[in-house]
This record gives structure tokens, sequence and C-alpha cells, in this order.
């Protein structure tokens, strides 16, 4: 089916058309900004209703708009569907997106609404009355499969990443071939006190190098990244000659290829001889694959020449991107997924990771924190609030001060060492206490002092004797971030980020009123192919000198392991501040210090994953800042995501 969509800016316009009940899109359309969705879900909610023949009447357009909105809402979460259940997500999905829209009537008229939603839902996921919402395989928008509600694209792509782990799940295991590797490994020279391997971790390695695909799991500080470098020592002793190291996020891929980088080089310090092993490392999955306007290079019909695929960070996998991932890996080839499968999902739909983990096969889990044995008491007491939280016990972070959070009054006494937290009582005030208290924290004398410097650059490349200053700036500048649960609203990273630009522009002395000035940090938005930028990954704004350009105020992106220099302008329409992102946004990021601001009101978002995954992305310091019922309601709220991959890969 065709769908008539209206041009971008409809949706205002049609708002106002009499006859048509459209003041549900206007109700809708508050509650769909409460649950951080933008514009464009409910201009998609009132086109796919509009494209819809059947429904003329506000009550059913209200029940599809609203059951679009709560389809977007899980997919928020991580879900690729919606189950239908009455009695389950849906029912609370709804009821909040209703409240939040703020109809007419008491608690019992809300009742009321809702019951006379879903019964209407009810109908229209039947088969019934809907011309775009179809059953099975119907190529229409929406597909109610096994009982709950998917894009038609999700259902197709949750299919194919099915069928394609289910292969490699039914493939044998060589568990011999893998344990003489290991022993190898651990028997060369150096080989066990310089891996100092735990018998949890042998066995996660062990299982890496007996098939085509393991996933490993662990929380912070339990030695993934030890592991990931034992698994590319196996790979080498079993004749491996091409190993990719990659991750989601630019961040975490660079990380990982320089912890392992820095062990192998060009040999195998192991071993004590070369290696003639390839290495792709430090590139996004989207850049391993080679993703660009025209879809990716690599693919079925042109794999990657690859022997094997190790993924950090994977509980950020999402299914597109899975997909794309198992469509151009060679039937031979490992795949290795390393992360925490405790943490939020992927921004886009999907938790793949967490479905494997799930099902069990292929799985090594690690338990043992080496943090909490460090002799440093500042990550002991992150990981110890964040496992709490884990457990459903977040009293013990607000209620036994001390023990592990120490409590503060106002934002002036917060140090960001340890956990620290801050009762706003509601206010939302408080929150740009804490960001302005933590930008003095990081932009200090001396990353100041850094920041008005002008670094030179010719041909891309920086003077050599100003990289250490340019490096030393931008891990000043990395070293500590706002974390919040929404983009809108005034506690969200945009009002967080522009709070913060006033105070960067009340120290300067500039013309106007740029929109970015030397020593802020900066992210981007959407993939910039032409430029090798993808979205998410971190930069920072400085003063460049370059031949026959002048002094500028550049953007600096580190490409293939350098700091580079990129215009503002020429990317202007995917730039902006990271001072603040959301916990979402944050995934795959390490930091010293952050400050996790939640929302003053009480929202869908704000789940006890959201909460851990903040507090994780912290070394050495957190606050929390936020009303304690806020907190306390978060912390109770288990992430809704939902999938049909379990049941599909059951069969395997």
């Amino acid at each position: 089916m065709t769908l008539r969509l209206h041009p971008r800016g409809a949706v205002v316009a049609a708002l106002g058309e009499a006859g048509r009940g459209d003041d549900v899109f206007r109700r809708l359309g508050i509650g769909a900004r409460r649950c951080d969705l933008g514009d464009e879900s409910l201009y998609l909610a009132e086109e796919l209703v509009d494209a819809d023949e059947w429904i003329v009447d506000p009550a059913s357009r209200q029940a599809l708009g609203a059951l679009i909105l709560a389809l977007m809402v899980a997919q928020r979460q991580g879900s690729t569907c919606l189950p239908l259940d009455p009695q389950g997500p849906l029912r609370k999905l709804l009821g909040e997106i209703l409240a939040l829209a703020g109809g007419e009537g008491d608690g019992r008229g809300h009742v009321r609404a809702l019951e006379a939603t879903l019964r209407i839902i009810s109908n229209l996921t039947s088969g019934h009355f809907s011309s775009v919402i179809g059953l099975g395989h119907a190529r229409l928008p929406l597909v109610v499969d096994a009982g709950a509600l998917y894009t038609e694209r999700a259902l197709w792509l949750e299919e194919r990443v099915a069928a394609a782990l289910c292969a490699r799940l039914r493939e044998p295991r060589d568990i011999d071939a893998a344990e003489r590797a290991l022993a190898q490994v651990l028997a060369e020279p150096g080989g066990a006190a310089t891996l100092a391997l735990t018998e949890e971790q042998r066995q996660a390695v062990a299982m890496a190098l007996s098939g085509s695909l393991a996933i490993i799991t662990g929380g912070p500080g339990t030695g993934k990244t030890a592991v990931a470098a034992a698994i590319v020592r196996g790979l080498i002793a079993q004749g491996a000659r091409s190993i990719a190291l990659t991750a989601p996020t630019g961040k975490a891929a660079q990380r990982l290829g320089e912890v392992i980088g820095a062990q192998l080089g060009g040999s195998d310090p192991l071993f004590g001889r070369p290696t003639s092993t390839t290495f792709a490392t430090g590139q996004t999955v989207h850049r391993l694959l080679g993703v660009g306007e025209d879809g990716a290079r690599h693919h079925a019909r042109s794999p990657l020449g690859v022997d094997a695929v190790i993924v950090d960070e994977a509980s950020m996998l999402d299914l597109e991107l899975m997909d794309g991932l198992l469509d151009a890996l060679p039937p031979r080839a490992r795949l290795i997924l390393i992360g925490d499968a405790r943490q939020l999902p992927a921004v886009d739909a999907g938790q793949v990771m967490a479905d494997l983990v799930a099902q069990g096969q292929r799985v090594a889990r690690l338990t043992h924190s080496f943090r909490m044995d460090a002799s440093d008491p500042r990550g002991a007491a992150v990981l110890a609030a964040a496992n709490a939280i884990d457990a459903d016990e977040p009293r013990k972070v607000i209620d036994a001060p001390g023990r592990i959070a120490t409590v503060r009054r106002d934002a002036r006494s917060l140090t960001f060492e340890g956990v620290e937290w801050l009762d706003s009582k509601g206010r939302g005030r408080d929150q740009e206490a804490v960001a302005e208290a933590l930008w003095r924290r990081v932009f200090d004398r001396e990353t100041a002092a850094l920041a008005d410097l002008v670094f030179r650059f010719e041909d891309g490349e920086i003077a050599p004797e100003q990289a250490p200053l340019l490096e030393a700036l931008a891990q000043r500048l990395s070293s500590a971030r706002l974390l919040t649960v929404t983009r809108g609203q005034a506690t969200g990273s945009v009002a967080m980020n522009r709070h913060l630009h006033d105070q960067m522009l009340a120290r300067l002395s500039v013309g106007g009123r740029p929109d970015w000035v030397p020593g802020e940090p900066v992210m981007i938005t959407a993939n910039d192919y032409q430029r090798g930028l993808f979205n998410g990954d971190q930069g920072i704004v400085a003063r460049v000198e370059e031949p026959r350009a002048g002094h500028r105020f550049r953007a600096l992106f580190r490409v293939a392991g350098k700091l580079t220099p990129f215009s503002l302008e020429a990317i202007r329409d995917r730039l902006e501040l990271s001072w603040a992102m959301t916990v979402h946004k944050s995934q795959g990021s390490e930091m010293d210090a952050a400050a996790l601001i939640l929302p003053v009101d009480d929202l869908p978002l704000l789940t006890r994953e959201l909460i851990y995954t903040g507090l994780t992305r912290a070394r050495r310091g957190a606050a929390i800042v936020g009303a304690r019922q806020i907190f306390l309601k978060g912390c109770a709220r288990s992430a809704q995501r939902h999938t049909g991959l379990p049941r599909r890969l059951a069969g395997a």
C-alpha cells in the first residue's frame, strides 16, 4: 500500500482542520513530548492514522494514534515489538501516554478512556477495520505477529537476524582445539603472568575460541578487555590472519583498539615473535561495514575479509546494525560479542545481546569485579551503587549515607568523588547548579589555558610540538559529562548544553553569539559518510591555524587515531554541544566523573536500566540529582524490552 503522505509540517496545519477531531493529536502531542518523542513521531502517527481509510471517528483515531506512539516508546526502550495483551505492557504504556496527554476527566474517567481505547485496539489488531495494520507477513506499515505489534521492517529484520544466529548456534563447537590454543597462550614464557586470567575468564576465552559465535557478558570492572586481549592471542595461535576489533561507538572502538594494539603492535609480545595477523582496529561497526549513503560496502555478496570480528560494548548493537554485520560476515568467520547485558539496549530498536544471553547458548558470564578490589574506594563506591540499583535496592544509595553514597545539601558542596546524592525535592534549578559545578571542575584554569591556544595544522597534521597539548585538551574535555534522561524538557540535554554554553560565552570576548566556541565538547548527531563522521562521534572545538585558511574555530574529531579538524559550517546541521548528553547517547563512553540529572516529572523513559547505565559510565565519581520520589520510581520501573528474538532462537 502507498501511504498518502503530506509535506513535512502538515501535522501543524492539519491540527486546525475542522471536523476531523484533530484535537486528538494536540493532546497526544503533549503526551508524546513528555515521553521525549519528537515532532517526527507525532507526524508519523498522524500520517498513519490519516492513511487508514477505515478510521474516521475521533475515538478510533485517538486509539490508533496512541497505539503507534506506544510502539514508538517501546522501541525507544529497546523493544522491536509491543505485546498486545491488554493486561500487559500495552496497558501500562497507553495509560502513561493518555495520562500525560492530560485529557479531561477525573481518575475514573481516565480508566474508562483507557478501557475504551484497549477495546478499539483489540479490534484494530485483529484484522478488522484497518488498512495500515496487517497480520503475519502482510505488506502493511504495521504487522501483528505472535500477539505482538511490529513495524513491517522490524519484523523482517528480526527474522533475518534470528535465521543467521540460529545457523551459527547449530554449528558444532571444537572444544579440544580451543583448549589447545588457550594452553599454548598460557604456556608461552610470560603468558600466565601477563594474562593473569581467573578461571571464569579462561572459560570465556575457551568459549570464544571453540566456535563461530560467542557471547561474553559482565559488569563494569570484570576484566572484559583483558579477556578480549587473550582471545586475540588465542585466535593468532589458531592461525587467524585477519581480526577486526570494533564497537558500535567510536570511543569504545578506539579504546578496544588502543588496549589490544598496545599489547600486540606489529608483533605478539606474548610469543616474542612477529605475527602476520592483520588488525582492523579503532573502527565503529558502521566504518567496518563501509556504510554509506547508498548502503554498505560489505554485505553477503561482498563479505568482510576477516577471520574473526570482536565487538565490544555489544549491548549497543541494534537489530539493523546486527543484521548488517551478520550479512557481511563470512560463514567461517568468528563473531565474538562482549558487553554488559544489564545495560540499556541500543538507541534504536533491538537488544540482540540481551536476547542471546537470555537464550543461554554460547554465553560466558564474568562476575568477579576487579574494580571492587582496587585500592581506590571511589570506583568501588560507584560500582556498589550500580549493583544496589540493579538488585532493586535503591534505598541503599540514598538512605544509608556514608555507606555507598554521600548526601549533599547543595551543588556547591559536590566533589564528584565516589557517589553523591543531592535531593532537589522537585526543583529544576538544582539541576542547573549541578551543571555549573561539573563545568567548573572540567573547565579549570589549565583547561582554559589550553582552550585559548591556537593549534597549527598542515595537511591535516598537528604541529608535532603541539600534539601533546591538543591531546591534553581533548582528555580534559572528555573527563566528565552531564547525563540526562531526555533531550527536551528543562532538565534535558538541550537545556543543559544551552546553560553551559552561556557560561562559556560569558568568559570570552567574541563578537555575536557563536554556536560553538573553543574549549567545548561536541558530538555528531547524524552520519556524514563523505567526511567519515558517524552519529555519536565525540570531538572538541579548538582554535586552529591552517595554511591559506588562517585562524579559525574548528571541530576536531578523531579519524584513524588522530584528531582531525573539520569546518564548523560544513557540519553545522549535524553537530551539537555535548557537555550534556542523554544516557542512551553516553553508552560506550567512560569518564572520570558524571552527574546523572533526573527529570522533574516521572517519565516512562526513566528506568532502573537507564540509571544503572548512567552510573556505570563514571570511573571515580558520580552525582545523582533529582527528587527522591522520582529516583525511587525510576529504580522500580524495569525497561519494557520486548522482542520475538528469544522465541525465534529457541529452535536453534
